[in-house]
């Protein structure tokens, strides 16, 4: 059953194929696509045999018919929390900025969204054809998120060349960057390592998942991650799945991350934030439950973090300006820590 959040989250998403509809702000668009190249290997479908996914779209207000702005591909977590609407606040934070950002929703593997014509996806991971193909899940499905991730990169590309599309000319194609979180992360450093038009990548708290996923990539990479002060299962605390994925990311992910980060010779950022958990990165950080609050900082806080980083991070590598930040050897908030490569 859809509680009342999901419905108000899902009446943004009422659209019409390729064609975007403006909020009155004329900052925020949504697109249905129709990847005619992919047959869905959720479900079979004879009236809907094909890959569909939805792509928001946030604009700077301040964008003139001139002026052309860096694009930020952003990649959503798994699982039935996450979709491409659930990071409004980093989303936005980044249009402020002079980005324009192209957030896609995974059907399937995501919670809830709804396309143009009504149809509303299930959360349906994972499914038979993953355990099927003889790889690991998560890489089965990080490779159809990549397939998803280039699709929407070409149709922001067409959306940038069409005359009548609200994006004509506003995309500097050649200042592109791919941000994700959690296995949407490790979509972003794959959509990185195997499309030159992506110049740098962000993974917020993910893993590494994908086809060829621990060759090196050429390209800047910034990694923020999340360490709790929950030392499972030494501290007695009430259960959460938030705080025992936060324990398992540390102990089992980390260790692969950081033989990653060794393996490259580019620009590399780690930046370590305490007290915080997976759904930190996500809109989830504002409307924490009474479990969590004793253990993790503020939310407010932690995205006021995380944004600064994203931020000075993407305006070196993408703008091409400098970023104090990025230059201070220690972080200038308490509980935060960053290791430069």
């Amino acid at each position: 059953m859809i509680s009342l959040k999901h419905i108000q989250q899902l009446l943004h998403c009422i659209i019409l194929f390729y064609t975007a509809i403006v909020l009155p702000s004329h900052d925020f668009i949504e697109y249905h696509i129709i990847d005619t190249s992919r047959i869905e290997p959720y479900r079979q479908d004879i009236a809907h045999p094909y890959r569909e996914l939805m792509m928001h779209v946030w604009i700077p207000q301040s964008v003139n018919e001139q002026q052309q702005c860096p694009l930020i591909l952003f990649s959503h977590g798994l699982g039935d929390n996450f979709n491409g609407l659930m990071y409004q606040q980093l989303c936005s934070y980044c249009a402020s900025q002079g980005y324009i950002v192209a957030s896609v929703s995974h059907p399937y593997g995501c919670k809830p969204i709804r396309f143009s014509d009504g149809r509303i996806t299930e959360y349906l991971f994972p499914a038979p054809f993953h355990q099927q193909s003889g790889k690991h899940i998560f890489d089965v499905e990080a490779d159809i998120w990549l397939a998803d991730m280039i699709c929407a990169l070409n149709e922001c590309g067409h959306q940038n060349t069409f005359p009548g599309s609200i994006l004509y000319h506003k995309i500097d194609t050649t200042s592109v960057g791919a941000m994700g979180h959690s296995l949407g992360g490790s979509v972003a450093i794959q959509l990185c390592r195997n499309n030159n038009r992506i110049k740098a990548v962000i993974n917020l708290d993910g893993p590494l998942y994908g086809t060829g996923v621990m060759y090196p990539i050429e390209k800047p990479l910034m990694l923020i991650i999340g360490s709790s002060a929950v030392s499972y299962p030494t501290v007695s605390v009430s259960f959460h799945k938030e705080l025992m994925w936060r324990w398992y990311f540390n102990q089992s992910w980390l260790p692969q991350l950081n033989a990653f980060v060794t393996s490259l010779e580019t620009d590399v950022y780690k930046v370590t934030i305490d007290k915080t958990v997976h759904g930190t990165f996500s809109d989830e950080a504002l409307y924490p439950d009474e479990i969590l609050l004793p253990w993790i900082m503020d939310g407010s806080a932690a995205h006021e973090i995380i944004h600064a980083y994203v931020g000075a991070f993407f305006d070196k590598y993408l703008k091409k300006n400098d970023a104090d930040l990025l230059l201070k050897n220690n972080a200038p908030w308490p509980h935060v820590s960053i290791e430069k490569k």
